[in-house]
C-alpha cells in the first residue's frame, strides 16, 4: 500500500504493510478462540505474541521494524492488518507493552474500546462519541500515570474523506517554542503545578497536578496534554497557577494546533496506527456528516515491551 501523504505539515507516521501476513496472522490468532477478558492478563498476552510468532516467523521482524520506527518517530502505521480479529491485534500489541482495559473506556472500561460516533453517548465526557474535530491531546492525562502507548485500529473508515488522523510530535513544538523566546515557555511548562481535570467541572475528584512537558536525561521531550482537561483545572481551581502559566498553555496550544507541525493522514481499513503517548499529541478532523467511522483503542502500559 502506497504511503499516505499528509495534507499539511510533516510526514505521516512511516507504515510497514502487512498484507502479506493477513491471513496466517488471523488464522493462528482465531484457532485460540480467546475473549477480551481472557486477552486481559499479561501472561496471556505474551503467550499468545508467542504462539503467534511461531505460526508466522515473519512477525518478529515486522515488531523489530516496527519497534525502531516507533522510538525514532514516535508513531508507526501498520496497514493489511486482520483488525476485526482483537486476538491477533493484542497479540502483536504485547510486543510493545502491557495492553490494559484500565482507563480504557467510560463508564465501562474495555481492553479494546470502540471510538465511533453515537449521538445519544456524546458529550464533554465522551469526546471519542462525537463527530467534531479533536484538537492534538494525549490521551489519559488525568490519570496519575498516563498510558505509555496508544492503538488506534480502523474497521470502517469516513467515506467522505472525513475523519483524518493528525499527529503532532511534542519535540517540534517544544522546539518552535525555544526558537521563539530561548525557552522561558517551555521552563514554565516543565513545573509541576499544572491542574488537569476531567470534565465537566461539576466533578467532585481532585486534579491531577503533574507538567505539561518534561525533559529526560536523554534528552528527550514527554507531553501529557489535553487542552479542556487543563482548562477544566483551571477554571476549578484558580489559585493553582499563575497567570503566566496559564499563558505557557496557550502557546503550546497556538503551536500545537500549527498545521505547519501537523501530519494528517487517512486510516484505511485495515491500517493501525501505534504512538508513543508521551512524545506525541494525536487527534482527527470532523468525521463527515452521518459517516460511521469505526475505530478499535487499545492503551498499553510500556514496562514490559519487548522490542
Amino acid at each position: 500500500m502506497e504511503t499516505t501523504r499528509p495534507a499539511a505539515g510533516h510526514s505521516a507516521p512511516p507504515a510497514l504493510d502487512t498484507h502479506a501476513i493477513h491471513d496466517g496472522l488471523r488464522e493462528a490468532a482465531e484457532s485460540m478462540s480467546l475473549t477480551a477478558a481472557e486477552l486481559e492478563p499479561s501472561a496471556v498476552q505474551q503467550t499468545v505474541l508467542e504462539e503467534l510468532t511461531q505460526a508466522v516467523p515473519a512477525l518478529a521482524d515486522l515488531t523489530r521494524q516496527a519497534g525502531e520506527h516507533l522510538d525514532v518517530h514516535g508513531a508507526v502505521r501498520f496497514t493489511g492488518l486482520p483488525v476485526a480479529c482483537d486476538v491477533a491485534l493484542i497479540g502483536l500489541l504485547a510486543a510493545f507493552g502491557r495492553p490494559t482495559s484500565r482507563g480504557n473506556g467510560a463508564p465501562a472500561e474495555r481492553l479494546i474500546y470502540e471510538v465511533a460516533p453515537d449521538d445519544a453517548a456524546s458529550g464533554p465526557t465522551n469526546l471519542s462519541k462525537g463527530r467534531a474535530a479533536q484538537k492534538p491531546h494525549t490521551d489519559s492525562p488525568v490519570q496519575h500515570r498516563p498510558h505509555e502507548f496508544l492503538a488506534l485500529a480502523c474497521v470502517t473508515g469516513d467515506p467522505a474523506g472525513g475523519g483524518l488522523s493528525t499527529v503532532v510530535r511534542v519535540d517540534d513544538v517544544a522546539t518552535a517554542l525555544d526558537e521563539r523566546d530561548g525557552g522561558a515557555t517551555t521552563a514554565l511548562l516543565r513545573e509541576e503545578t499544572f491542574p488537569f481535570l476531567e470534565t465537566p467541572l461539576g466533578l467532585d475528584e481532585p486534579p491531577v497536578i503533574a507538567p505539561v512537558l518534561r525533559l529526560t536525561p536523554e534528552g528527550r521531550w514527554r507531553v501529557r496534554f489535553r487542552h479542556d482537561a487543563l482548562v477544566a483545572g483551571f477554571q476549578r481551581h484558580p489559585d493553582v497557577t499563575s497567570a503566566a502559566h496559564r499563558e505557557a498553555v496557550d502557546a503550546f496550544t497556538t503551536l500545537a494546533t500549527d498545521p505547519a507541525l501537523t501530519a494528517t493522514f487517512q486510516l484505511a481499513p485495515g491500517d493501525m496506527v501505534l504512538l508513543d503517548n508521551t512524545r506525541v499529541m494525536h487527534g482527527r478532523t470532523e468525521i463527515t456528516g452521518t459517516a460511521e467511522r469505526r475505530l478499535k483503542r487499545i492503551k498499553l502500559f510500556g514496562e514490559e515491551r519487548a522490542v
